[in-house]
Order: structure tokens, then C-alpha cells, then sequence
């Protein structure tokens, strides 16, 4: 008897030290999470008697279950735009040969085939690209994410909104006698100018021209003017532009405008660029512009890719123009102790931990995503150092036990 609840133990210490091991083992490796064995006595039953009319000094050990310890390892930066770190709740979901699977390991690379995968070489899950005219990239299938190398074509100017103060000490300008003229300067008060873009991606000067026009109301309007001009400085077209009326408080009420251009220079598509002058003022400042944007770009060559917080796979051109290929997505569990650990730092699904439940990042209750970040393992070397002594002594503790059990059957053995 006394043999077998000694063997009960040394098996528990083993498996112990096995568990330990394998945390130990794995301190380096990114997104592991380190498990505990839970231990219980054992009894055995007897139809004979009440309890408490004898007393048993029990059977020995038992390995009840191995429990996973889901605390969140350090997040370290480690500066490739490509390695996510997860900050909060939540898995990456990855296809495997073998099925889906999931993982805390963000160390994310792009496969020969273009395709985004973790380091074993599963395929990370996600949404795809959004809708043409959409922002949604958490809506659909789950399906892998595939990224496009391709150049990015030119974007023609189709917006420009500019937001300026016009001084009101500014001369006005009798227009009848002094008409507008680029090459006049006191044709016109103020004068700023942007970059704009034709069909063909061609980076053309847009010149808006201001002129307080004397006698045209109270307080008096300012006309604007355009000049086209391409990067050698010649022009390339010509024309006026909207009115600017402001109330006597100095706010703009009135000046939107469409500037149309049927030949940009370059055999591109004609301009029709949409000129907005909301926020503008008129006050005893001087004249300055506080605020330029328009879309528009050129052609752009793909230079990579980047993974922002809320799991957004973005492509990244030359032009500083970005692209948005698709959303990574996290996944939960009711149960995540319920996991099954597999090779290649990742779990699987059981009844015990129920079915995945999935959504984009830093929603219904998953964390975010660190970009150039990697989750360290959760296993703390010191406490696992002191736990491997102990589960040691425990181990030798009952081979001493064997052997004195032993002794005592040679002894009775040399009775005989």
C-alpha cells in the first residue's frame, strides 16, 4: 500500500516538474502563457461501515487539471511596423493546415504569396478591404488578408478648401479703372498658392488672387482670381474665381465656387475643383491663410505596410497616400482556461471553452492592437525557479519513501 501512495507522488512531482520545465522553456517566447498543476488527495470508498468509524490514511495523489494562466505578458516595442502586440482581452484567429486556430503571438509577415501570416506560417484572419465609398473594414466573412503591391494611381484635385483672414485696412481697388491682371500687382490686394494634381498625377501651382473691389457693398466684397501654372512656372490657365461677402462682424456669408480647367497642360482629364472658402474672415489682421486642404495626389509606389490600434492592415505608398487592405480581427472565449494548447504557440477551441466569438479590435470587450510591439511570455523565471525547488524536494522527498518501504520488505523477507 504504502508503495503505491509513494508512486502517486513521485508521478505528481514529475508531472509538476514538467509543467515547470515547459514555463521555463518557454520564458522567451512571445505571447506564452504558463500553466499551474492542480493536485487532490485520494480515498478510497468502503461499503462497510459509517463515516468517521475508521480512519484511512488515504491513497495517495492525484493530477486533478493543469490550469492556464491567461495574465497578460510585458508589451515590448520592438520597431518593425509589422509585429502587434494585443493589449487587453482577446486572440488572433489563424487558418492552419490542420484549421483554425488562435494566438497571442503578433510577430506578423507577409508570405510569398502576399498573404499576411504569423511566424509558424498561419494565415491571419480578418475582414476585408472596405466598400468602394465605405470607411467599414469590421463588416463581412472572415476570411485571410491579402496585400496588393501594386503601384497606386494618380488621384486629379476635385476639393480645395482654404480658410484665410483678409485684412479690412487693405486698399480697395476700382476694378473699372485697374482690371485684374496676373502681371499687376496693384491689381489685386493678397495672393496664396497651393499644389493641386491632374488625372495623370502632374503637381501643378494654383494661385488664388484677392481683390477688394471699391464700391461693391458694405463692407466692400473681395473677387478672387486663379492662375494655373505648371513646374516650370509657365501658365497654364486663367480666370476668376468666387465672390467673398462678409457681414459687418467680419464673417464670411457668402464665396463658394467651382474652378473648371478644360485643358490642365499635360493631356489630362479637364479640372473641376470644388473651392471652398468656409472659416475665412475679414478683420483688421493681417493677411494670412491658416488652414489649405484638397485631396488630390500623384501615382504612388507601394513601400510597405503598417497595422494601426484598431487592427487596420494599411499599405503605404511613396506619395504619403495610405490604403486601407483590410482589418485584423480578435477573438474570445467564454472559457479560455476551456483552450487547448497546440505546437506553434497557439490553441484551439473546445466544448469546454465554447465558441469563438469574433470582432474588430477595442470592440465588445477585446483589447487593441500595439503596433512594433510583441507580447513577452507570462512566465516569471524567479517564481518558477523557487516552484522547481520545491516540486524537487517533493520528487526526492518520495523516492526516500521508496526506498525506506523497500528496506522494510527486505527486512521482513529475512524474517522468513
Amino acid at each position: 500500500m504504502s508503495l503505491s501512495v509513494e508512486l502517486t507522488g513521485l508521478q505528481a512531482a514529475q508531472t509538476d516538474l514538467d509543467t515547470i520545465g515547459n514555463n521555463i522553456a518557454n520564458a522567451g517566447t512571445t505571447g506564452f502563457k504558463g500553466s499551474i498543476v492542480n493536485f487532490s488527495d485520494v480515498y478510497g470508498s468502503s461499503l462497510i461501515g459509517s463515516a468517521g468509524a475508521g480512519v484511512s490514511p488515504g491513497q495517495g495523489v492525484m493530477t486533478s487539471s493543469l490550469s492556464q494562466i491567461f495574465s497578460e505578458g510585458a508589451v515590448t516595442q520592438t520597431g518593425n511596423p509589422l509585429d502587434v502586440a494585443i493589449n487587453g482581452n482577446g486572440f488572433f484567429q489563424v487558418q492552419t493546415s490542420t484549421g483554425v486556430a488562435y494566438t497571442r503571438d503578433g510577430s506578423l509577415q507577409l508570405n510569398s504569396n502576399g498573404y499576411l501570416t504569423n511566424d509558424s506560417g498561419a494565415l491571419i484572419m480578418g475582414y476585408g478591404a472596405p466598400a468602394s465609398g465605405s470607411t467599414a473594414t469590421n463588416a463581412g466573412a472572415l476570411g485571410t488578408i491579402h496585400v496588393t503591391e501594386g503601384n497606386l494611381p494618380a488621384t486629379a484635385s476635385s476639393t480645395l478648401n482654404m480658410s484665410v483672414n483678409l485684412p479690412s485696412t487693405d486698399t480697395a481697388i476700382d476694378t473699372t479703372t485697374t482690371p485684374f491682371s496676373v502681371s499687376n500687382a496693384n491689381s489685386y490686394n493678397e495672393s496664396s498658392s497651393t499644389t493641386v494634381y491632374t488625372s495623370l498625377g502632374t503637381p501643378e501651382t494654383l494661385t488664388t488672387y484677392f481683390t477688394k473691389v471699391s464700391g461693391s457693398g458694405t463692407p466692400d466684397d473681395w473677387q478672387t482670381h486663379y492662375q494655373l501654372s505648371n513646374s516650370s512656372g509657365t501658365m497654364v490657365a486663367s480666370g476668376s474665381g468666387a465672390t467673398l461677402t462678409f457681414n459687418s462682424s467680419g464673417v464670411l456669408t457668402a464665396g463658394n465656387g467651382t474652378i473648371n480647367i478644360a485643358n490642365p497642360g499635360d493631356g489630362g482629364a479637364a479640372l473641376a475643383i470644388a473651392q471652398n472658402f468656409t472659416g475665412s474672415t475679414m478683420s483688421d489682421l493681417s493677411f494670412g491663410v491658416s488652414s489649405v486642404t484638397g485631396n488630390g495626389t500623384g501615382g504612388g509606389e507601394f513601400t510597405g505596410i503598417e497595422v494601426n490600434n484598431n487592427g487596420d492592415v494599411l499599405a503605404q505608398y511613396s506619395n504619403g497616400a495610405t490604403k486601407t487592405l483590410g482589418s485584423i480581427a480578435l477573438a474570445n472565449f467564454e472559457n479560455p482556461q476551456g483552450l487547448t494548447p497546440v505546437t506553434g504557440n497557439s490553441w484551439q477551441a473546445t466544448d469546454a471553452s465554447g465558441p469563438a466569438v469574433t470582432n474588430a479590435p477595442g470592440s465588445a470587450g477585446l483589447g487593441t492592437l500595439e503596433s512594433g510591439s510583441l507580447e513577452a511570455s507570462n512566465v516569471d523565471l524567479s517564481t518558477s525557479l523557487v516552484n522547481l525547488i520545491v516540486a524537487q524536494q517533493a520528487y526526492q522527498a518520495n523516492v526516500q519513501g521508496i526506498n525506506v518501504d523497500q528496506q522494510d520488505v527486505q527486512k521482513l523477507l529475512q524474517l522468513q
